[in-house]
C-alpha cells in the first residue's frame, strides 16, 4: 500500500483522533504510546500529529494519531479533524466520565 525508500510499508492505515477536556493528559499519552518515554506537558494549541507502526494478525498497521486541543475554544476545529478519522480516542478522568459525551455531541 504505502512504500518509500525511508518509510516502512504498511499493509493499512488508521486514522485516530485524541479527544478530551485540557489537561486530562491526551498529549502525554500519545508520547508515551509512540515513543516509550513519559513526560508532563504543556497544552496543544490546534493539533498535534504522531504515527505509531504496529503489527496486528501478520498485518503492519500505521496508525496517524492526531492530538487535539482540549481547550474549549479550539473544540469548532477539533470537531473538522474527526472527518475521515477510523476511531476516536476519548482520554478524561474517570470521576467526571460525563463530560466526555460533550465531545462527541
Amino acid at each position: 500500500m504505502g512504500s518509500s525508500s525511508n518509510q516502512p510499508e504498511f499493509d493499512y492505515l488508521f486514522k485516530l483522533l485524541m479527544i478530551g477536556d485540557s489537561g486530562v493528559g491526551k498529549s502525554s499519552l500519545l508520547l508515551s504510546f509512540t515513543s516509550d518515554s513519559f513526560e508532563d506537558l504543556s497544552p496543544t494549541i490546534g493539533v498535534d500529529f504522531k504515527v505509531k507502526y504496529v503489527n496486528v494478525g501478520g498485518k503492519k498497521l500505521k496508525l496517524a494519531i492526531w492530538d487535539t486541543a482540549g481547550q474549549e475554544r479550539f473544540r469548532t476545529l477539533t470537531s473538522s479533524y474527526y472527518r475521515g478519522a477510523q476511531g476516536i480516542i476519548m482520554v478524561g478522568y474517570p470521576e467526571v466520565g460525563a463530560v466526555l459525551t460533550l465531545w462527541v455531541v
